[in-house]
């Protein structure tokens, strides 16, 4: 009988002890809750500390006023010792509130970012780590600041990393982050600035084909299996290739074939066509551009097409195609293309005439294209490049006089310039 009435006193001030934290738990979190109505943040981070201990745990609700008072509280402390231990208070508050209610994706930014406030040792891996999942969970309408913060801290760990391997996935990351943040800059309406922050880091990673080149295996081995994210991903890669002059390269080829297994579109098919010029295959270039031109219905597209097929003739100093070619260049490019036809003229100039007068005569035509192109220093040169008054004393012609250019059919008046 005495064992027994040892064991109800012992359970019932076991009880007894359970009510009093549960009266605590219960008292704590009332006095935090009326001092977030009177907005005495320092107090409900207080109340808050130890309604944590005397509960145990807490439920989801109280943590947004709880990490916003501490939030709150930092900003009003007045000294950087008080700020600094608010601020461990606040990655406290996050850690265990995850640890009892699972991985918050909302939170990751602010997570990241206040780790880099700490900055304590190890802490800008911690901080890395909770912004790419905030940052990528945000997407567009993540804060500016933030953004460019976590693409400096990847390009940090990138140039104190020493493994090798743990250092080019950094490289990686940066290069594909560049075109996804970028994306995330754009469509959210942030400042050309942050563009130009983003591309200024990416330069200093990749400053030339050298650097880059031997990733592309890597690369092209680690693609997203969603064929959108796929398209994206490689393309831009393409771009940068282009960027950096790497169009000459096997690796280069490489990412234009897995493009076109991947993408059967227009653009595949003008990657397709740029590999040939960097390959110097004119001919082929220029009927794969013919065949991008038939594919598209983009009026834009179908303008910078045009201009590549003039640009490709005059290149390989197939003057007279260049020439028709730089005519059939419509919209937008339009005035580059009479450009491209006044050069073709002008460059066949000592081909087209029986006398220095009639091969002089020639810029006749290149200054009507070069004057419908709008480039008034091409039209001053083709003036002076024209017959002058020796060249018609010579010839027995007269200004006024009607001559008809043997190689392009056309008829003009002489006139001096």
């Amino acid at each position: 009988m005495k064992t027994i009435k040892i064991l109800l006193s012992g359970l019932l001030l076991f009880g007894l002890q359970l009510i009093a934290q549960e009266d605590e738990c219960t008292r704590f979190k009332a006095i935090a809750g009326n001092a977030y109505q009177a907005k005495n943040f320092e107090k409900v981070v207080t109340a808050y500390n130890r309604a944590q201990q005397e509960c145990g745990t807490l439920d989801m609700k109280f943590y947004n006023p709880y990490i916003y008072s501490v939030k709150m509280a930092m900003r009003n402390a007045s000294d950087n010792e008080g700020k600094a231990a608010y601020l461990d208070t606040l990655l406290i508050v996050y850690e265990k509130a995850q640890a009892q209610h699972g991985l918050q994706k909302d939170w990751q930014s602010y997570i990241g970012y206040s780790y880099m406030m700490q900055g304590k040792p190890g802490f800008m891996k911690r901080a890395d780590e909770a912004y790419q999942i905030g940052v990528h969970h945000e997407g567009p309408k993540v804060n500016e600041g933030m953004l460019k913060q976590y693409y400096s801290n990847l390009y940090n760990l990138w140039v104190q990393e020493t493994d090798e391997d743990t250092k080019e996935n950094y490289k990686m990351r940066l290069i594909t982050e560049f075109f996804q943040l970028s994306d995330y800059v754009n469509k959210g309406n942030m400042s050309n600035e942050t563009l130009e922050f983003l591309a200024l880091y990416l330069d200093k990673v990749v400053t030339d084909c050298a650097v880059i080149l031997p990733s592309i295996k890597t690369f092209l081995g680690d693609l997203p299996q969603e064929v959108e994210a796929k398209k994206l991903t490689i393309n831009n890669f393409k771009d940068l290739l282009e960027k950096k002059n790497c169009t000459t390269s096997e690796e280069y080829a490489m990412i234009v074939d897995t493009i076109i297994k991947i993408d059967p579109s227009v653009r595949a098919v003008l990657a397709r066509a740029s590999l040939l010029i960097a390959q110097n295959k004119t001919s082929e270039a220029i009927k794969t551009f013919e065949e991008a031109l038939k594919m598209s219905s983009n009026v834009e597209e179908k303008s910078d097409i045009e201009l590549a097929i003039a640009e490709a003739h005059f290149r390989a100093r197939n003057y007279r195609a260049a020439h028709t070619a730089g005519l059939k260049v419509t919209g937008k490019n339009s005035p580059k293309g009479y450009e491209i036809a006044a050069k073709s003229v002008n460059a066949l100039m000592n081909d087209c005439g029986a006398s220095t007068f009639d091969r002089k005569a020639n810029n006749y035509y290149a200054i009507e294209l070069a004057e419908k192109s709008g480039n008034a220093q091409l039209v001053a040169i083709y003036k002076k490049a024209a017959p002058d008054s020796n060249d018609l004393f010579r010839e027995s012609k007269e200004v006024g006089e009607e001559i008809t250019l043997e190689c392009w059919g056309r008829t003009f008046k002489i006139v001096l310039y």
